[in-house]
């Protein structure tokens, strides 16, 4: 159950869904396949958002944010990011939790834009894609190209959902991937977003972040290596770092003691 009335909308182009009515702000900033479904672009996605969001309610008023339509063509991932500076401009300053490719964005807003970043959390993020990470993307890439994009729904569904929730998580993928169809401008704003992971590198960008940040990362994350997420570290000034041992991108559904532990603790203690 949700904890307050959902709200959706629009700040700066951008859609969001919001619950809470903390007195602090949390932007969530999704990942790669944003734009093969936005947060408010189907009723039951913007529900199943909105209760992703309301585990850090309380002090917060939390709104996970997403990509515009119509990516300009070649838009960097600091491009992207200067869009939620945007939404930051209009909300004013927040927390900011970057997840996966969101964090990319997140290590560009956090260097150019620390006025409107608080707090800065990379989620299953790093400074760069693992090379077994670029395979992943480049292989999806190929099937968005294609028109593909069962496999990218099933695949992306393993990712983030192991153990018991690993079969029915992927049979939804699977029906959605059956049953969904993806506009032309959804593809290439997903080929956009995809081009800009695959073209991220922020190891030089990593000292110009001057707000706290925390860095979660699993040890078997198919994006990153633990290698990756060390190198995150020692580049930024005032960081904590959280490992998750034997967890990938599932720990955000599976580890939630940890993921989620390791967010509040840094907001609020």
């Amino acid at each position: 159950m949700i904890g307050t009335p959902l709200r959706r909308g629009r700040w700066a182009d951008h859609p969001y869904v919001a619950v809470g009515d903390g007195p602090r702000t949390l932007l969530i900033v999704p990942g790669l396949n944003d734009p093969l479904c936005r947060v408010t672009d189907r009723l039951w996605f913007s529900l199943l958002v909105a209760t992703y969001c309301d585990r850090y309610t309380g002090r917060h008023t939390v709104a996970m944010v997403s990509r515009p339509s119509g990516l300009p063509e070649n838009a960097s991932t600091r491009d992207l990011a200067a869009g939620y500076a945007k939404v930051l401009d209009e909300i004013g300053p927040a927390d900011v939790l970057g997840l996966s490719m969101g964090g990319f964005l997140v290590e560009h807003l956090a260097a150019d834009y620390p006025e409107l970043v608080e707090n800065a959390i990379l989620g299953l993020a790093a400074a760069r894609l693992s090379e077994h990470g670029r395979e992943i993307v480049e292989r999806w890439r190929e099937h968005a190209e294609r028109g593909e994009f069962r496999p990218i729904y099933e695949e992306a569904a393993g990712a983030v959902a192991g153990g018991l929730r690993g079969p029915p998580v992927r049979g939804a993928a699977r029906l959605y991937g059956l049953l969904a169809s993806q506009s032309r401008v959804d593809r290439r704003d997903f080929l956009v977003s995809a081009d800009a992971c695959l073209a991220h590198d922020a190891t030089d960008r990593l000292g110009d972040i001057e707000v706290p940040t925390l860095v979660i990362g699993g040890t078997e994350d198919p994006f990153f290596t633990p290698e990756r997420y060390r190198e995150t570290v020692r580049g930024i000034p005032e960081v904590e770092f959280v490992e998750i041992e034997e967890a990938g991108h599932e720990a955000v559904l599976d580890r939630r003691r940890e993921f989620d532990g390791a967010i509040r603790e840094f907001l609020y203690d």
